[in-house]
């Protein structure tokens, strides 16, 4: 995996000021606020871009950056989106985390194309609530044109045992309607990768035994697996891919990169939570060399 050197350390008149050597290469997560590492970036220099911000519920990241009152987290919001999409280049995707509810209000404010995606999973409840409960979290897929990058054939799903049994392979008579003028026989044929990729994402949530061996000390981990779908989809087929992850946390969509031997840049403002994801990736690293 390349190195590749876009961000540009920031000049100042103080020597002893960390800045002096910041930012030379990927493949690093830097504690610093994201909104001012992006700054340093070049602009359209990024693939990819994950945000899993802290979603103002309350959470204890070992700060108060999830107990802001609406509008200033909304006004927080639109810093760090402002600089995503600056850094982001014509054909990438920046994906956001976070609840319907929150994010309803934050995708008012982005001005770009803009999907919804669902990451669904079944395996995680709060006995305690005597309510519905929840079983999703939305993703808000941004991106600036309609030439972005999409690689659909690396994210098929597995098709249904319906689909499998009862159609694939099967030939549907002509039948005049929405799709057809009724002249011409269906027949419908199993893709050897599975199905297309859908809006909704079915990974299990880093919950109760599904993600024991993954699991580690932070409170809104993200599964590799949920990671490794996103970058799949938006990485560069031919040449480098460059990802940065502004709220780099536990630091899934780092290791994911790594994995997928795509270069990455990631932000945290929490050292112990620097730390955390430093140690995954030493513990890939050390994946790697037994492997080879």
């Amino acid at each position: 995996m390349d190195n590749i050197e876009l961000l540009k350390p920031v000049q100042t008149k103080r020597d002893s000021s960390p800045y002096t050597t910041f930012f030379q290469k990927a493949n690093q997560i830097y504690c610093e606020d994201c909104i001012v590492g992006m700054k340093q970036m070049e602009s359209e220099s990024v693939d990819i871009v994950i945000c899993d911000p802290p979603y103002n519920i309350g959470k204890d990241f070992g700060n108060n950056s999830d107990k802001q009152k609406m509008d200033a987290y909304l006004l927080w919001c639109d810093q760090w989106i402002e600089e995503c999409l600056r850094i982001l280049k014509p054909t990438g995707t920046l994906y956001i985390y976070g609840f319907s509810e929150t994010l309803a209000f934050i995708r008012t404010r982005i001005f770009c194309h803009v999907r919804w995606l669902v990451w669904h999973y079944t395996n995680k409840v709060t006995p305690s609530l005597n309510f519905w409960q929840r079983s999703h979290e939305s993703i808000l897929c941004c991106h600036k044109t309609k030439s972005v990058v999409f690689n659909r054939d690396d994210v098929r799903e597995p098709y249904t045992d319906t689909f499998l049994k009862n159609a694939a392979g099967k030939v549907r008579k002509p039948t005049k309607g929405r799709f057809s003028n009724g002249e011409t026989e269906t027949i419908y044929t199993a893709h050897q990768g599975g199905a297309l990729p859908r809006d909704v994402i079915k990974v299990p949530a880093l919950a109760g035994g599904a993600g024991k061996k993954e699991r580690v000390n932070h409170p809104t981990q993200k599964p590799l697996s949920l990671c490794d779908t996103l970058i799949k989809a938006s990485k560069n087929k031919e040449g480098d891919t460059l990802v940065v992850v502004p709220f780099a946390g536990s630091g899934s969509e780092c290791v994911s990169a790594k994995k997928n031997n795509v270069s990455f840049i990631g932000f945290e403002i929490n050292p112990q939570y620097v730390e955390l994801a430093n140690k995954r990736l030493q513990e890939l690293d050390s994946a790697f060399d037994i492997i080879i």
